[in-house]
């Protein structure tokens, strides 16, 4: 009953609108090549690899309860703590990174579908596409290069110096798309920008415990909202997201990075956290708070082994091996949650991490989005002439026939 209910408020609140904020997006802020859309664009783009390579790696550890974790204890035989010594550190999803930085053979197969989703929009001009498809493609270009470029620095635990500083992952130019030179933190730019809500900041997986989850499926234009919605209800209910004290919101660091989400920031973060919490019976808490503080993070690496090579290596080469420390590393955690949780992880088959597949290109549309685009070329003779959007809405048809061949 209570998962119905949840499901008629994100329903309700989709509907209504209720994430969007007083803020209006500006496109003038974004390259030209990303202004513009065309509601209704029969343009769907398809993610099946991605989706298939996600749903092999990641580890779904269902909604957070919302409690702090105990102060961890020293080794048996020791005074020395090892790994995340956060509060946070049991909540959220896990990605398996040895599946990506101990096979290249992976690796390229990711690198592979960056670099074909970066040539999309040459081929196909954006403002021919609708929002939400626009939405699922930054969102999924965004993880699958973090995931790409966090498996070249891997091992590594934290993740701070390698977000912050003059050397920052997400400064680095290494996409290019429509000819444009573009970084995480452009991507990111053009997200708040273009989308007047708060909804798309918890969609970019940021690597690290501390941030949104890394979701165990692709976005599509289909599905991007609802999905969003539902990382945002995980996220607040976690303690890495939000914890009540007393009068006080202790929030995350990472709100504070999308400050621009919020304009007014205490009034409108608080009616955000408000209505995501409506479900958990916190709302009037929420508003009632009289100071948002963002202090909470966790920078420690969202690595199934805690970004450590000891159990990559010795499974490396072997699947067998790696299936049991998945199981074991789990068991502890489904056994606590009263065997409530199937993590799905006992039936995993490490074996099929060697088989990773890229779509061909020519699958990246469906076959009726590759006649409609043949039609558009024919019709516009797309090549450098100005294409209005409005022409494109999906809901015209050109009734002219071809001219015989002379």
């Amino acid at each position: 009953m209570l998962n119905k209910l949840k499901l008629c408020i994100v329903a309700l609140l989709l509907a209504t609108g209720a994430f969007a904020l007083q803020a209006n997006a500006d496109e003038s802020k974004i390259p030209e090549p990303f202004r513009g859309a065309s509601p209704g664009s029969p343009i769907q783009i398809n993610y099946d690899d991605w989706n298939r390579i996600l749903h092999l790696t990641v580890i779904d550890a269902g909604t957070s309860h919302g409690r702090t974790a105990p102060a961890p204890r020293p080794e048996i035989g020791t005074r020395v703590i090892h790994g995340n010594t956060k509060s946070t550190r049991n909540e959220g999803n896990r990605l398996v990174f040895p599946a990506f930085a101990d096979n290249q053979k992976n690796l390229k197969v990711v690198h592979d579908i960056r670099t074909d989703l970066e040539k999309i929009p040459a081929e196909v001009p954006m403002k021919q596409w609708s929002k939400n498809e626009q939405l699922a493609y930054w969102l999924n270009l965004y993880n699958i290069t973090l995931i790409e470029m966090l498996a070249h620095e891997y091992p590594v635990r934290s993740l701070k110096k390698l977000k912050y500083g003059s050397h920052s992952l997400w400064a680095k130019k290494v996409l290019t798309v429509a000819g444009v030179k573009l970084s995480l933190n452009d991507i990111h730019n053009i997200l708040i920008n273009k989308w007047d809500t708060s909804l798309v900041m918890y969609g970019l997986f940021q690597g690290y415990i501390g941030g949104p989850n890394i979701m165990d499926e692709a976005f599509t234009g289909q599905n991007v909202h609802q999905l969003l919605v539902k990382n945002a209800h995980e996220f607040v209910a976690s303690t890495r997201g939000m914890r009540i004290r007393g009068k006080e919101l202790i929030v995350s660091d990472y709100y504070k990075e999308n400050k621009k989400l919020f304009p007014h920031w205490k009034t409108d973060l608080q009616k955000h956290l408000a209505q995501l919490t409506e479900d958990l019976g916190d709302r009037a808490r929420v508003m009632d708070a009289k100071k948002i503080k963002a202090k909470t993070n966790d920078y420690y690496i969202a690595d199934l082994f805690g970004g450590t090579r000891s159990t990559a290596n010795a499974s490396a080469n072997n699947p067998a091996a790696l299936d049991s420390a998945i199981v074991h590393a789990m068991s502890g955690e489904a056994a606590a949650a009263g065997g409530a949780a199937n993590l799905g992880v006992a039936t995993m088959n490490l074996g099929e991490y060697a088989d990773f597949k890229k779509a061909d290109v020519d699958t990246r549309f469906p076959d009726f989005v590759k006649d409609y685009i043949k039609q558009v070329r024919k019709n516009k003779s797309m090549m450098k002439g100005k294409v209005e959007v409005e022409e494109f809405d999906g809901t015209k048809k050109d009734d002219k026939k071809d001219k015989p061949k002379t």
